[in-house]
């Protein structure tokens, strides 16, 4: 059976839309980005290669038709999990991202990629964010990047503030120390957890970037702020992953 997202994709690859035309023209950057959202996915046996495939085409298709979307990033760490990382100027645009032509063809074909199907596999493990603190990105420089880092964590009880304080402190610190950390963005999703999620051109600047000021100072002030510290709080959930495609 042939998936559906080729069949969309062929008609509108290499149109460029008033939709793509007004995305390219608008700025995006750390002032206009407010909301993001993470969808981790396990692929059925022997359907990696197509998933994969089906990501790469979902990308082009972001691109050309969600303004709204400002960055999307499709994920695969080195088993049979992937992900779903993106980034929203508004509410609006989260809302026009799932109901568009990427959600809907993932949910017409997740019977075939993913375990669990749609409802079990794909909308259960949706998390969504408020964006709260970014790196100072350029969008070109980002759409290269070749690696990815995702972590979640719980603030300690009354200590919510003082972490997104940490956190918006450390992403002006990524700005003056770490060139090679692309993308950096700082999340929350309820009053006490957290994610940080950044992107790297190479394994060697996530390397850097986890011996770096940011990342200390994490450390540091894990004991106090982070349900379980530093190593069962903070290190026990982080994801890394290679970046197959981004929009």
């Amino acid at each position: 059976m042939k998936i559906k997202l080729l069949s969309i994709c062929a008609l509108t690859f290499g149109l460029i839309t008033y939709n793509y035309a007004s995305k390219t023209t608008m700025t995006i950057n750390t002032n206009n980005i407010q909301k993001a959202s993470y969808i981790t996915m396990e692929s059925k046996q022997g359907s990696a290669a197509n998933f994969e495939d089906f990501l790469k085409n979902g990308a082009q298709l972001v691109r050309q038709t969600e303004p709204n979307t400002a960055l999307w990033f499709a994920l695969k760490k080195e088993d049979n999990h992937l992900a779903i990382f993106d980034v929203f100027f508004n509410e609006k645009g989260r809302e026009e991202h799932f109901a568009g032509q990427v959600a809907n063809a993932l949910k017409e074909n997740a019977s075939q990629f993913v375990e669990g199907g749609w409802e079990q596999g794909v909308l259960l493990n949706v998390s969504n964010y408020d964006v709260i603190a970014s790196n100072n990105f350029h969008l070109d420089t980002v759409l290269t990047t070749k690696h990815a880092s995702y972590i979640v964590f719980k603030a300690k009880p009354g200590k919510s503030h003082k972490l997104e304080l940490l956190l918006k402190e450390g992403s002006q610190l990524i700005n003056k120390t770490e060139p090679k950390t692309y993308f950096w963005v700082a999340l929350k999703t309820d009053k006490d957890t957290y994610a940080i999620f950044d992107a790297f051109p190479d394994k060697a600047a996530q390397k850097a970037h986890f011996a770096g000021q940011v990342a200390s100072a994490l450390q540091k002030n894990a004991e106090h702020l982070i349900a379980g510290g530093w190593e069962k709080g903070v290190l026990a959930h982080v994801h890394n992953f290679q970046i197959i495609a981004s929009s």
